[in-house]
């Protein structure tokens, strides 16, 4: 029997979901029924644009809202207007990620990860603190958007890395705390993706050098934004406190295997990630 799954008029909050994966899980949480909100940051969406792209498939309009989630404040007013537009929330993915990059030891400085811990690992407890606040229950689902950086080292990730180390290890913590009120919170660690954020980290030539020599490594969002619409639909209630690793199977292959041509996965044909 296939399952279905049905959001309808479930209120969805993605931070940071106006470009690149959150725009991504806006479209698919939209096509599951939701109710999407999506925040940005100093102007950086063009909204037409972005509504654009849901009501050609026939879904509804995003709510598009303007957020700075470092600021607690601006994070209470923000599911302030939730309240009003949609009366409950079902589910916060926490998707904003800020961090500069290090090119050499002198720019590791305590100022300037606090500033990255602020905006890409503590507003995942600051929105959970927030909506009992606001709403007098928890969300259903917290979902925050991590990356393998915690474990393996990219060129100039040092503070970002540091960051989703600090965030897998809080999802553990709320896991525990939030489970007695019927909340499940995960981490989704997606693979490679080709995004601006990408490309801002790494840069754009390095990006195309490596899509070009490992075709499939880079993922299609959609095959991500899926699994974060499986884990809120109430079909995987067992799971809870883990990082789940969506990067079709590439963390798995050792440089020695790309060498030698061995085990080197490819994209699913579209249809076959869901």
């Amino acid at each position: 029997m296939a399952i279905t799954i049905d959001l309808k008029q479930k209120a969805v909050l993605i931070t940071g979901g106006t470009r690149g994966l959150g725009r991504a899980m806006g479209l698919e949480f939209a096509r599951a029924g939701a109710s999407v909100f999506l925040t940005h940051r100093w102007g950086s969406t063009d909204e037409e644009e972005l509504i654009a792209d849901f009501t050609k498939e026939g879904l509804d309009a995003p709510h598009i809202l303007e957020a700075d989630v470092s600021d607690g404040e601006a994070t209470r007013e923000l599911l302030g207007i939730v309240r009003e537009r949609a009366g409950e929330l079902h589910t916060i993915v926490s998707n904003v990620a800020f961090s500069k990059v290090v090119n050499e030891l002198s720019d590791l400085k305590k100022k300037t990860l606090d500033l990255s811990l602020s905006y890409s690992a503590w507003p995942l407890v600051d929105l959970v603190q927030a909506s009992e606040e606001v709403f007098g229950r928890y969300p259903r689902y917290v979902i925050g958007v991590s990356s393998d950086g915690g474990e393996v080292c990219h060129a100039g990730y040092d503070f970002a890395g540091a960051s989703k180390a600090v965030l897998e290890t809080l999802i553990r913590y709320l896991s525990l705390r939030l489970k007695e009120h019927g909340t499940r919170v995960n981490a989704l660690r997606p693979g490679f993706l080709d995004t601006d954020s990408s490309r801002a980290t790494f840069g754009s030539e390095n990006v195309d050098r490596l899509a070009e020599e490992r075709p499939g490594l880079f993922l299609d969002p959609r095959g991500v934004a899926r699994t974060a619409v499986g884990i809120a639909s109430g079909c995987f209630d067992a799971v809870t406190g883990q990082v789940i690793v969506v990067d079709e199977g590439w963390s798995h292959v050792s440089p020695m295997s790309l060498v030698a041509g061995v085990g080197l996965p490819g994209a699913f044909p579209e249809g076959e990630s869901s």
